[in-house]
């Protein structure tokens, strides 16, 4: 659950007015967010403003609005601004990083909440919305990914876009500002009612809605058909028990003349809370091992007993984040297969470690972390991304992709699909953006060979491929739920995984998967590889770099044990900190994911300094997942993919990302073991 906590790149801060940061939590088209330590040891979500937004004048209006509007909302509700200074070179809030999961992924990796969590939820909104109405505004954008679940109750964030009557002007006249599906019907139309208070009123009931069944009030679909549905359709509450179905229908009442007011909602449902044990246990335990973690000196709870606690995690500048081992992450099948075909360690990796820090899913007081996924803009499928990222916290809680479309494809390639998917034209693909080669920033929006390649299927097929963010080990159990087409995150081909078994035992129905890469281990060393380095067998008797936890860290660990003479290895807690060390010379070589080694070398991506050697070391194939019972779609995109292959796309794609040594020559179904 959640998104991922990731190490500082060279560009990145290392102090934002008083606070010291350690790691970066996020970003979208309006800037970064970072995860800040304060003086006093709490954990604070820092966001700032990209550079040429800071030199535009309106914005810096806009978000010395933003700030003066969170600022002035106070209560138990809502997450609270500790400092700002939006007047700087660049500007910067801080809020409480409330150790929560947002609503969308306790709901979506959960399931719906039962009636007796709903009831005390819906009665913490209510006051966090009422201390929101007293200052005058209207939040405007209540939704789930905007509201997290923490021990001590639901808390409501992100007021990029609250106004209050005194604002209005700095709103373009006509644009609707919320989230489809969660707006009331007077945000939508140009024409009709005054936007007030009672259109929270209406957000609520939608999210209330959405706690109870998974789903909002009008479905789920495009943006537009989402509007049109809240403008002239009604919502949907058959599957709403009484209570919450009269609660709900009331606060979607069209005309906001007849929505009830917060106070009568609040007499409605009585004082909120109690908050002590409020949760389901699964969500509840999390929380709570989350609040340790941390290590913030405000968490006083009490942790419940949790697995062994295994080595302490590289996350940035980790003695900082916690002094608590951290616990290991849910047993899942490991990515990659180890050395002479055993296994490697399934202890926590760098990239789960830093997933379970953040597993709050949302940034108090920065949204939402959502990325706009967008098709190539060459057409080709050779193109960048394209675009940018949805402002900060307006998307919903997943990441969409816009992805490609196109005439169907010669012959009866698109005629195969499923009928289901060509009715709604999408292929709704999820993947965890934390992962390479997904993980890589483009103005503030993921691009990678994973949407090159999803974008040039779609074009093949007729359809739009739509990225779905996940964390990693949510991505099967979404796929067997039915969240998910397909699953493209760089998830190895295992025979554990075809036959839906975790460390030996049955966890689910099992996938089939196609193979579109080979990933192992990368040796990297200073251009022109001064000490000729090609193999593991060189690396004996050298200094080595890797991350501390890592499956390169332990491959050195086993070759230094293996055989005569060992390594040197250099543990790191952050890949800048691995390449650092041996562009400067301190280490003869590092070794890393295949994936990230080659995006890291790239001349584009500042590289030109090191250099990729020898041939990957234990390639496993990476795998397209689908479910067994989709044959039809199975085989439809295996052959586009097999088409892209022939036609010499798929290679272009892979060069682009510098992954060409990866390349598989045609899509084996379950070709992995």
């Amino acid at each position: 659950m959640g998104v991922s906590v990731r190490p500082l790149g060279k560009d990145d801060p290392t102090q934002i007015g008083p606070f010291r940061i350690i790691g970066l939590l996020g970003g979208g088209g309006m800037g970064r967010v970072y995860l800040g330590r304060a003086v006093d040891g709490r954990t604070v979500a820092v966001k700032t403003a990209r550079a040429e937004l800071a030199d535009d004048r309106g914005f810096r209006t806009r978000f010395a609005r933003e700030v003066a509007a969170a600022g002035r909302v106070g209560g138990p509700f809502v997450a609270a601004v500790v400092d700002a200074a939006p007047h700087d070179d660049m500007p910067w809030m801080a809020t409480d990083y409330v150790p929560g999961v947002s609503l969308t992924d306790a709901v979506l990796d959960c399931g719906p909440l039962p009636a007796h969590v709903v009831r005390p939820l819906t009665a913490g909104l209510l006051h966090a919305l009422t201390a929101v109405h007293a200052q005058g505004l209207v939040h405007r954008d209540l939704k789930p990914s905007n509201i997290l679940l923490t021990t001590e109750g639901p808390r409501v964030i992100d007021f990029g876009i609250a106004y209050s009557a005194a604002d209005t002007a700095l709103t373009t006249t006509g644009t609707a500002l919320g989230s489809p599906g969660f707006m009331a019907p007077e945000q939508l139309t140009m024409t009709g009612p005054k936007v007030t208070g009672a259109a929270d009123v209406f957000a609520l009931g939608g999210v209330v809605v959405f706690a109870a069944t998974g789903t909002g009030p009008y479905g789920s679909a495009d943006p537009q058909v989402l509007m049109y549905r809240t403008v002239h359709e009604e919502p949907r509450l058959g599957e709403l028990p009484d209570d919450l179905r009269a609660l709900a229908a009331s606060c979607l009442a069209k005309d906001p003349d007849r929505r009830p007011a917060l106070s009568e909602l609040i007499a409605r449902l009585g004082p909120p809370g109690p908050y002590g044990d409020w949760l389901p246990e699964p969500l509840d335990v999390r929380l709570r091992r989350l609040s340790a973690r941390l290590a913030d000196p405000r968490s006083a709870h009490t942790v419940p007993p949790g697995p062994p606690a295994a080595a302490t995690a590289d996350v940035p500048d980790a003695t900082a984040v916690s002094t608590t081992p951290l616990p290991p992450f849910p047993a899942t099948v490991p990515r990659h297969q180890g050395p002479a075909g055993t296994s490697r360690p399934s202890g926590p990796s760098r990239r789960r470690v830093l997933a379970a820090l953040s597993a709050v899913g949302t940034l108090a007081g920065g949204g939402a972390l959502t990325w706009a996924l967008l098709p190539d803009s060459d057409g080709n499928g050779n193109g960048g991304s394209g675009g940018g990222a949805a402002g900060g916290g307006s998307g919903t809680g997943a990441a969409q992709g816009t992805g490609a479309t196109g005439a169907p494809a010669a012959g009866t390639l698109a005629a195969r699909l499923p009928q289901e998917i060509r009715d709604k034209g999408v292929v709704v693909v999820g993947s965890d953006v934390a992962y390479a080669p997904m993980e890589f920033l483009r103005d503030g929006t993921p691009v990678g060979a994973d949407i090159d390649l999803g974008n040039a299927l779609g074009r093949l097929l007729g359809v739009r491929f739509d990225f779905r963010n996940a964390t990693f080990d949510t991505l099967l159990t979404g796929l067997n739920a039915g969240r998910f087409d397909l699953v493209m995150s760089a998830m190895a081909d295992t025979r554990d995984r075809q036959e839906g078994r975790a460390d030996g035992v049955l966890t689910g129905s099992g996938v089939d998967m196609f193979d579109y890469l080979d990933a192992g281990l990368a040796i990297v060393v200073p251009k022109g590889n001064p000490e000729g380095l090609k193999t593991p067998e060189n690396l004996r008797g050298r200094k080595v770099a890797a991350l501390n936890g890592s499956a390169a860290h332990a491959y050195l660990s086993a070759l230094g044990r293996n055989g005569s003479g060992g390594v040197d290895v250099r543990g790191f807690g952050s890949p800048a900190q691995v390449y650092d060390d041996v562009t400067k010379g301190l280490s003869a070589a590092c070794l890393d994911d295949f994936p990230v080694a080659a995006h890291t070398v790239a001349p584009d991506q500042g590289g030109a300094a090191l250099e990729l050697v020898g041939e990957q070391l234990d390639p496993v194939p990476y795998g397209i997942a689908v479910a067994k019972t989709d044959t039809a779609l199975r085989d439809a995109v295996r052959e586009a993919l097999d088409r892209l292959i022939a036609s010499g796309e798929y290679t272009r794609i892979l060069k682009k990302w510098n992954l060409q040594d990866g390349a598989v020559t045609r899509a084996v179904v379950n070709g992995g073991r």
